[in-house]
């Protein structure tokens, strides 16, 4: 049975796009398939794998003609055990389009029961908003992820997401809504106020709180900026081994073998 975990935050720039691409690549480097999909209109997860190209099918055909099925909007990558469907919603009145069918909360759930034997995993970067697309995401997910940047600001980012995550929990009543913890990116122990605001949430949030930290990376930037996830662009840094022993925890943690 396929596990859905979805990348959530209503706040940009906190390594949202980047722990998905690379906790997938995590998976399938582990030998698990995975089905890499990205929600955001940014596009940014095509442009971080290094595809350059316009996407003939993508997002917008998997909101917007439920009769294609998910199979022919996977994009065809060199990438082993993965498969991508690609951001390809261009322009605002696709947008709207998209997020008019979005407002159907149970629309992707249903959308992908129809790979529910063919992967491992579906891992989904949703927008940073709690928008139609963001609720569908949180909606079908067995396990969400919250990425969180450790600055000054991150505690009040955090507690505006908690009360938009209670407040779904009380209209989705027939969803159990599991948050599979706070994953603290961009982390480095020689800024104080990093230090600060870890030591803040594992006080305060414990057991939510991933003990895996994404360290503030030179590796990780390369990477993206070449089109390529940190595993496969240098194995044996201390960022792609963050990713792993974040792929190692949540199938620990939550019996995911």
């Amino acid at each position: 049975m396929t596990a859905i975990i979805s990348f959530v935050s209503q706040k940009g720039g906190v390594g949202k796009t980047t722990s998905a691409i690379n906790l997938a690549t995590a998976f399938a480097f582990g030998g698990y398939s995975v089905l890499l999909v990205d929600l955001d209109p940014q596009s940014s997860i095509r442009f971080s794998v290094g595809i350059n190209q316009k996407i003939p099918v993508g997002t917008k055909e998997l909101f917007l003609n439920p009769d294609i099925p998910i199979a022919d909007l996977v994009q065809d990558t060199d990438h082993e055990n993965m498969d991508f469907i690609f951001s390809n919603i261009e322009t605002i009145s696709n947008e709207r389009s998209v997020f008019k069918i979005g407002d159907n909360s149970k629309f992707l759930k249903e959308r992908l029961a129809s790979v529910s034997d063919t992967y491992d995993f579906v891992i989904i970067d949703a927008p940073a908003s709690t928008n139609n697309m963001a609720i569908n995401a949180i909606y079908c997910s067995d396990l969400i992820v919250l990425p969180l940047q450790c600055e000054s600001l991150a505690i009040k980012s955090l507690k505006r997401f908690l009360v938009a995550f209670n407040e779904l929990q009380q209209k989705l009543t027939d969803k159990n809504l599991r948050l599979a913890g706070i994953l603290l990116t961009m982390y480095d122990r020689e800024i104080e106020v990093h230090r600060k605001v870890s030591q803040q949430l594992y006080k305060a949030l414990s057991d939510s709180v991933f003990e895996t930290i994404i360290p503030r990376n030179e590796a990780i930037i390369e990477a993206s900026a070449i089109g390529k996830s940190v595993i496969t662009y240098k194995l044996n840094s201390i960022g792609a081994t963050a990713y792993i022993r974040l792929m190692n925890e949540l199938v620990d943690k939550f019996y995911l073998r």
